[in-house]
């Protein structure tokens, strides 16, 4: 049976939870941490985590997005977590190198990865202080070459999105085969197939005499 994963917000959170605990507890490591996923609860292993200065640490998690063809696998993240005096905001969110900025430079953090970094950290924060999170990717460069993200506006890195923190397998090996047979079906008896892959983009391509629209729902 096909595995099921974590989306990449889960596994920055994941990551700048770590840090804070590492860096409230003053203890050696957390091996894992709890997550909120709103809804659900899911345990993140951590790979490392260190004080970095007596009010800043690191800890670094690695995606695992299940039975899935994603090119995040394995990707390590990055969360480095400051604490400093009460400012504005309890939690403020950075984009670190290789985590992806929209045209007009703010952190590609979309709203489900802010909901969870705000469910998972406001409660540790003290009231007096402010944590500062910077999320890393030091291969988010590389890989957003081979994603779409400029045509949507983001540049320099991959972005923190999704609706949920659940990756289900649907690009597993067995689960193509299965829509690639219903498909073949589905072309025999239907003259227009319409795909929705996403909101932003909305493509439609004429081949032979069957119409096939393309719509994008992010």
């Amino acid at each position: 049976m096909a595995r099921t994963g974590y989306t990449l917000p889960v596994f920055a959170v994941a990551a700048a939870k770590a840090a804070f605990m590492h860096l409230r507890a003053n203890i050696e490591s957390h091996l894992c941490v709890e997550i909120d996923l709103l809804p659900g609860k899911a345990e993140i292993p951590v790979l490392q985590v260190a004080m970095l200065e007596p009010e800043s640490a690191l800890a670094i998690t690695l995606s695992d997005p299940g039975d899935n063809l994603d090119l995040t696998r394995n990707t390590p993240i990055w969360a480095w977590v400051r604490l400093s005096q009460r400012q504005s905001q309890a939690l403020i969110l950075q984009a670190g190198e290789g985590l992806g900025k929209t045209i007009s430079g703010e952190a590609a953090i979309y709203s489900y990865a802010r909901r969870l970094f705000d469910a998972n950290l406001l409660s540790l924060i003290p009231p007096d202080q402010t944590a500062t999170v910077s999320i890393i990717l030091p291969e988010g460069r590389q890989l957003a070459q081979r994603t779409s993200n400029e045509a949507f506006g983001i540049v320099e890195g991959l972005a923190l999105l999704g609706t949920s923190g659940i990756s289900q397998p649907l690009s597993a090996a067995d689960h193509l085969e299965e829509l690639r047979l219903q498909l073949q079906v589905k072309v025999k008896h239907s003259p227009d197939l319409v795909f929705c892959i996403g909101s932003n983009v909305y493509k439609r391509q004429t081949f032979r005499h069957t119409r096939v629209s393309y719509c994008s729902n992010w």
